[in-house]
């Protein structure tokens, strides 16, 4: 009797075969995220990325008795506050609460904030005009008493640019002024940058030093006009 020959195996069709389709679905989606990220990133620099100083600044960003004395006077300006102790370096940094780059140069605003106290670095912050009272009043409540706040709208000719950031000796010279960092990560040689800084600055040793000439996340400094409400006058 002749022996039975067994049907050969169905064919899976590459159609139907549940593995290619599944990579099929997973690299059409690493195609459309990585698309999504390259736009997202495109989008963020023409936004965001542009010098620090423009074309048009004023050379007062570049003169340090102009910024020793404009920076004075802003200083002189803020309200007599008790909880407040005098130290040898005082951070003065320049805030727009609408500015997309706070978020990169955090780090060493936060950097600098934890490594000294009260006694070693006094904060002040300096709020573009188009600061709201909202936005005031939830950086208050946020911050303290470690933080004193002002705000300013005369400011265009000295800060062409947000985030920014002065170091002032206790006498008034000016130890630094200019941008956190450099690049679309507002780089810094290291983490250590602005603390160091404060460090040679309280034992007398360091400054003045003007670092506005590179490109970055940032965004134009507001003027008194950004802060009018839609047809206002």
């Amino acid at each position: 009797m002749p022996s039975s020959i067994p049907p050969p195996s169905a064919a899976v069709s590459p159609t139907n075969n549940p593995n290619r389709q599944r990579n099929i679905v997973l690299g059409l989606v690493v195609v459309l995220w990585l698309s999504g990220t390259g736009l997202a990133l495109w989008w963020f620099q023409s936004q965001t990325i542009r010098s620090f100083l423009a074309a048009d600044s004023s050379p007062a960003a570049l003169n340090t008795q102009a910024l020793e004395t404009t920076l004075a006077a802003l200083l002189a300006r803020l309200p007599t506050n008790t909880h407040v102790t005098q130290a040898p370096v005082t951070m003065v940094h320049f805030w727009n609460p609408d500015c997309l780059c706070n978020q990169v140069s955090r780090r060493h605003f936060d950097g600098l904030v934890s490594a000294f106290d009260r006694y070693q670095l006094r904060i002040v912050v300096v709020a573009a005009a188009n600061a709201t009272a909202e936005q005031l009043a939830e950086f208050r409540q946020l911050n303290g008493q470690r933080m004193e706040l002002i705000q300013a709208n005369d400011l265009t000719a000295l800060i062409p640019s947000s985030p920014a950031l002065a170091l002032v000796k206790e006498n008034g010279r000016l130890g630094y002024f200019g941008a956190y960092g450099f690049g679309a990560l507002c780089s810094v040689a290291s983490d250590d940058f602005f603390p160091n800084m404060v460090r040679q600055m309280t034992d007398g040793q360091y400054g003045p030093f003007i670092n506005v000439a590179g490109s970055g996340c940032f965004c134009r400094w507001p003027t008194t006009s950004d802060a009018l409400p839609s047809g206002a006058d």
